[in-house]
């Protein structure tokens, strides 16, 4: 009988054992359908509270999901050309308004084709920014305009700042994009001829950094989600 209880001890933890990489693996088997078997306010959450936007104190709330995941509509043709050609199987968007209304971000959720191109997209996405910050807007995700919102007049011409933000998990395909840029179609940011130029980069910078945070706030978040599943 004593030999037994050792014998029943080791066979309980062998079952745990087992039990734990049953789950983990059906877990790793669900993150690359994570995208199309999650509800769409799972996977762009109603709002972002201003303690998840890193020291940037704002709240961040939903306007509108886009219909349809066209990575040819969510990106312009330069863009798609350049980055997402080849990589790009989906492309599933939002659009976000700061409490204040004055500015929006559309988050853009690329579903790759591989691991391997989530990553390629990243790469060339953050080059594409680091070159673009001190001249110019450097947009990424087309915006998507909400009719009836604070962001109705949210157009393409609008996007300032722009960042990407690939997921980590387990054979993940998916990389983040953000898009930011005032609400106001009358305001221009970052339009100034020499010698103020200097200046124009300080008004661009903010919105770079604001698509930066939410990129890595979006990320971590839709992480949580899908492990969680």
């Amino acid at each position: 009988m004593f030999g037994i209880i050792p014998l029943l001890g080791t066979a309980l933890v062998i079952f745990k054992t087992v039990q734990g990489s049953t789950d983990q693996n059906s877990n790793d088997a669900f993150i690359p359908v994570a995208w199309h078997n999650l509800r769409s306010d799972e996977i762009f959450p109603d709002r972002f509270t201003s303690k998840t936007v890193g020291d940037d104190a704002r709240v961040w709330a939903r306007q509108g999901i886009a219909e349809g995941a066209s990575c040819k509509e969510a990106f312009s043709a330069d863009f798609s050309a350049d980055v997402m050609a080849g990589r790009c199987k989906f492309a599933l968007r939002a659009t976000y308004t700061d409490v204040s209304g004055e500015m929006a971000a559309t988050i853009g959720l690329v579903v790759a084709n591989t691991p391997a191109d989530a990553e390629m997209i990243e790469s060339k996405i953050e080059r594409i920014q680091s070159d673009a910050v001190a001249s110019g807007r450097a947009p990424t995700v087309q915006p998507f305009a909400v009719r009836g919102t604070q962001a109705a007049a949210w157009a393409g011409k609008m996007g300032i700042g722009g960042a990407a933000r690939q997921i980590y998990m387990p054979d993940s395909p998916y990389t983040v994009t953000v898009t930011t840029g005032p609400t106001d179609p009358a305001r221009t940011v970052g339009q100034l001829p020499e010698p103020w130029t200097f200046i124009g980069f300080e008004e661009r910078l903010p919105y770079r950094n604001t698509a930066q945070a939410l990129a890595a706030i979006y990320a971590d978040d839709l992480r949580r989600t899908v492990l969680g599943k």
